[in-house]
């Protein structure tokens, strides 16, 4: 089969209009698709909430519906977009202060000493295989880490960042901070959930959780990953609205529960763009953020 020629945007509303039975025409509107670009303008957009499962498909009859939909998610994510980048900075920072404090050091190879080693003591000769395997794992996460810290320092310096570059080109070990900056949430997640319980707990407390929702240490953790989730959407310009990027079956229902019990909001599944809004408030509450910023980005939702 013959390999099908790409389309001009002429073509791509040809398209719409013929095989879609979208009502797409003039000049403003090949305009407003241009500037969507067509994933965005179209092929984004022409289902809610795709699962593996199931597909809701949109029967647009004009453009303008599209169009629309288009603005209502670009507004979400303008909406969201301050707030999580609030968060990720704060978050890093009441970890660095944390690890600073316990270690009086701002040395990777320091802080390094904070992670968890679980399961390198154990109670009775009969748990001492238990205890070592989860000894190994623990291990193995250390070091997965640390590679994964240092493959992100040689990623940033291969591509000119100014704080790697700094350092490493003077043959100086980078500090926590530095390393921080270039971390990922998701990467950061991982960091977080490698400290051990008591560094962890510290974490938690510091962010005002209450602490009978988190009597594992574990829930900030889990905040950082769903906040990432969020936070790469909207910084990829991926949809959000219909909350697609999340993956609602694996989400604990520690983080669920801590919020309803915080909120007083029931059946948090996150697979509503609405539950995120609550995340979101949650997370900013915990950081003490005025109520007054934070009425208003519920009332601008």
């Amino acid at each position: 089969m013959a390999k099908e020629k790409p389309k001009t945007t002429n073509g791509l509303m040809n398209y719409l209009r013929v095989e879609k039975g979208i009502n797409i025409s003039g000049s403003n509107q090949k305009r407003k698709l241009m500037n969507m670009g067509y994933y965005h303008g179209y092929k984004g957009y022409r289902y809610i909430n795709n699962t593996k499962n199931k597909i809701h498909n949109i029967q647009y009859s004009d453009f303008e519906e599209l169009s629309a939909i288009y603005n209502y998610d670009s507004q979400i994510k303008a909406l969201f977009y301050p707030s999580v980048m609030i968060i990720e900075t704060a978050l890093k920072n009441y970890v660095l202060e944390i690890l600073v404090s316990k270690t009086k050091s701002d040395s990777f190879l320091d802080i390094y000493k904070m992670f968890s080693t679980k399961g390198k003591t154990y109670s009775s000769i009969e748990k001492r295989i238990d205890a070592e395997e989860q000894y190994k794992r623990q291990l193995k996460r250390r070091l997965d880490l640390r590679n994964r810290i240092y493959s992100v320092q040689t990623n940033a310096f291969g591509n000119g960042n100014k704080i790697a570059s700094h350092y490493l080109q003077n043959d100086l070990n980078m500090p926590i901070w530095g390393i921080f900056e270039l971390l990922g949430l998701g990467e950061f997640g991982h960091f977080v959930s490698c400290l051990n319980y008591d560094t962890r707990k510290a974490f938690s407390i510091k962010l005002n959780i209450k602490q009978s929702d988190d009597n594992n240490a574990m829930l900030p953790q889990r905040l950082i990953y769903l906040i990432k989730d969020l936070r790469n959407a909207i910084a990829h310009n991926d949809v959000v609205f219909d909350t697609r990027f999340s993956n609602g079956s694996k989400i604990d229902k520690q983080v669920s529960n801590a919020i309803t019990n915080a909120t007083g909001v029931k059946s948090i599944t996150f697979k509503t763009i609405t539950d995120y809004l609550v995340l979101v408030i949650y997370i900013l509450k915990a950081l003490k953020v005025t109520k007054t910023e934070m009425k208003r980005i519920v009332n601008n939702f």
